[in-house]
């Protein structure tokens, strides 16, 4: 049997690994938790849409891109992750295989442009979620057995412009969030008959609020410059939910209670340059900024607190994470080889933001390939756009480092497949406008001369 100061030590690590989840890119499959496959043709750039966006689904990078998207547009993407691999191989040479399955992520965008100067768009989407699974008895499970996020953010758009190749956006964030995870309680052998598992499950909702700045420039036709800004959101947790499921002999050092945790989302700021050099064809160059240093120290109040002792309760933890600012580098390019149809191809280099004293199987971040390639179809207003991509994270060995929670190697891979699917029409039908008349001929000897027809031949 463990001591208490132990027991302690481990709901605290829980508790670390349950506000993770609010920050990190998507489970173990992107940049903590961040989600940002937003779209099929974009995601076939590698995501490297800031300035030359054009679909409303480009908003999520850059809410001015709807300046230069004409008429009324309705989008849905359906983005799947397939962990391939997801391991975990002890300083041993034992390796334990995430049972983490296959997982669908849906977002929707419209847009209009109301007049050569304005322009709106609204955006749902997911842009931190996923889950991770581990088995029941596997020597981790003190760290992680389930958990699970679902975040929803709400997004409305007015983009001006473009005047004298500016256009400028601003949107407002309104973001909701819920999380769960599960890990098992390093407490001992349980008494002689009491089958409880000893396990831990969190939970809690919070809401946020945050917004979005952007700016587009095309200084001549075949250069175009973007910038974008997305605030942090400060997600407030209250009344979150610790419910233990201990054997007797422990019931009344685990209370059920409540819990209260502010976290601080982090700031993503970008940049942007497309390119046009001939016709039908067109390629970006991105760069991202992910401010993760506003995740630098974690505080939970509890109602009742946690007992360390016979006359000790702690009601209020606090847990120092400094995690680090990243710059990630994306390019990608676009050839309509045809009238109907588009090839698209991308490639994203992202990197670790997860300390080494922190990394652990429900963060294995680290340094990121990603390759990209899709293909894209438009008929009678009707388009497809169907994209794939290879996530490969360099493995990362933490087996020497006596500071992680878990020492050992992690490695995984990921496939992710997006469609997305539109309709674009115009509801003012310009494109279908009469032809204007011809005016009258004053000077005959303006008139076009018609020339003469050939008799037929008998």
């Amino acid at each position: 049997m463990t001591t208490m100061k132990h027991n302690s030590q481990t709901i605290r690590l829980s508790l670390v690994i349950l506000a993770a989840l609010w920050l990190l890119p998507a489970t173990a499959f992107a940049n903590a938790f961040f989600i940002q496959e937003m779209s099929g043709d974009g995601m076939a750039q590698g995501g490297a849409v800031v300035a030359g966006g054009t679909k409303p689904s480009s908003m999520f990078q850059n809410a001015a891109n709807l300046a230069f998207i004409p008429d009324l547009n309705f989008e849905l993407v359906a983005t799947t992750y397939i962990p391939q691999v997801l391991s975990y191989t002890n300083p041993q040479g034992e390796t334990t295989d995430s049972t983490t399955p296959a997982q669908v992520v849906p977002h929707a965008f419209a847009s209009f442009k109301i007049n050569d100067w304005l322009a709106v768009g609204i955006g749902e989407f997911v842009d931190f979620g996923l889950a991770v699974n581990w088995p029941d008895d596997w020597e981790g499970r003190h760290i992680i057995i389930d958990a699970a996020m679902n975040s929803f953010t709400l997004n409305p758009n007015v983009a001006f412009g473009p005047w004298h190749g500016f256009a400028f956006a601003v949107g407002l964030d309104v973001k909701w969030g819920a999380v769960t995870i599960k890990r098992a309680l390093t407490l001992g052998l349980n008494p002689y008959g009491d089958d409880a598992p000893n396990t831990l499950e969190l939970g809690g909702q919070a809401w946020g609020f945050g917004a979005n700045l952007g700016v587009i420039y095309q200084p001549v036709d075949w250069v175009r410059l973007g910038m974008s800004y997305r605030s942090g959101i400060k997600m407030a947790m209250k009344g979150g939910k610790a419910d233990f499921d201990v054997a007797t002999l422990y019931a009344d050092r685990f209370p059920d209670q409540e819990f209260d945790a502010t976290i601080n989302l982090p700031h993503l700021l970008n940049w942007g340059a497309r390119f046009y050099p001939v016709e039908n064809f067109s390629f970006e160059l991105d760069v991202w900024l992910t401010m993760w240093s506003s995740y630098d120290t974690l505080k939970f109040t509890f109602s009742e607190g946690l007992k360390e002792g016979p006359e000790k309760t702690v009601k209020v933890q606090e847990e120092a994470q400094n995690f680090k600012d990243f710059i990630q580098v994306r390019l990608g390019g676009e050839w309509w080889f045809h009238e109907h149809f588009a090839m698209r191809f991308g490639v994203m280099l992202d990197g670790n933001v997860v300390p080494s004293d922190t990394l652990s199987p429900m963060l294995p971040d680290g340094h990121r390939i990603n390759s990209c390639l899709g293909i894209g179809t438009e008929w009678s207003g009707f388009y497809l756009d169907l994209a794939y991509m290879l996530v490969y994270m360099l493995p990362r060995d933490m087996s020497d480092n006596v500071n992680n929670p878990l020492p050992g190697k992690y490695k995984w891979v990921v496939h992710d497949i997006t469609v997305g699917v539109g309709y674009h029409f115009d509801p003012f039908f310009k494109d279908q406008a009469p032809a204007e008349e011809e005016a009258p001929i004053d000077d005959p000897a303006e008139a076009p001369s018609i020339a003469p027809v050939e008799p037929v031949q008998s």
